[in-house]
């Protein structure tokens, strides 16, 4: 009898760690996923008919990408460590950037500059100034984040609304700003990790702090982990 329990315990476990895996995010089905039918400027020219409607090739290439090996340029002016075989054209646009308020940074504390690193690549859609099927050596492209789905993602090149990015997130400035949390010893919740290991970029805050392009956690607008309860504001954010 106690085996007979053991095997129906141990494989409703069993059954609710496959589920779980099973429920993983995945870029497949996701606003990421270029190959959906809705994503029309991924089926027609200038792309050539061996790329059209693929999920991967208007980022990355597995070949010849357009901006090399990226990861060994400059971080400041080029794209950052994480656009491994970049193949989208980036932005050439200067920005409006948050400036500090009396509110959240009222210290002064945080120096908010343009943006750099990863966030360009994102911005290289985001910002509505380069058309999504501008990669590799298509250039003629004409549907801009602008003019795709009503432009609901389209951020622009005013971020000045836009909570910001690329900045120095480490525990000099928890010090001199006392709502947020010292990321060298604050559990992220992401991973296992702190917020400085497992969301900031060269210690900054940038889009991938909140947001995975490839959609791992499997949450809406991309999320890095559920924001119900504003639970990711709160990483960071104290009350």
């Amino acid at each position: 009898m106690r085996f007979k329990s053991f095997f129906i315990a141990g494989s409703i476990v069993l059954g609710l760690t496959q589920l779980g895996y099973g429920q993983a995010g995945t870029i497949v089905g996701s606003k990421h996923d270029f190959s959906l039918s809705n994503n029309t400027w991924n089926f027609a020219l200038p792309i050539n008919a061996q790329l059209q409607g693929q999920i991967c090739r208007p980022c990355h290439a597995p070949h010849n990408s357009n901006n090399g090996d990226i990861a060994r340029t400059n971080y400041t002016d080029n794209a950052g460590t994480f656009g491994p075989l970049w193949d989208h054209s980036l932005s050439t646009a200067n920005y409006s950037i948050y400036s500090q308020g009396y509110n959240f940074w009222r210290e002064g504390a945080a120096t908010i500059g343009n943006p750099d690193g990863s966030s360009k690549l994102c911005l290289s859609c985001h910002d509505g100034t380069v058309a999504l099927a501008n990669f590799r050596s298509y250039t003629t492209g004409v549907t801009t984040m602008a003019n795709f789905d009503g432009g609901a993602a389209n951020l622009g090149t005013d971020l000045s609304t836009t909570h910001p990015i690329s900045f120095t997130y480490d525990a000099n400035l928890a010090t001199l700003d006392h709502k947020i949390w010292d990321p060298t010893t604050t559990p992220s919740g992401v991973h296992s990790g702190t917020i400085d290991g497992d969301m900031l970029e060269n210690g900054k805050v940038q889009c991938i702090s909140c947001h995975d392009a490839h959609n791992g956690a499997g949450v809406n607008h991309l999320l890095i982990k559920s924001n119900v309860g504003s639970a990711l504001c709160f990483t960071c954010h104290k009350l």
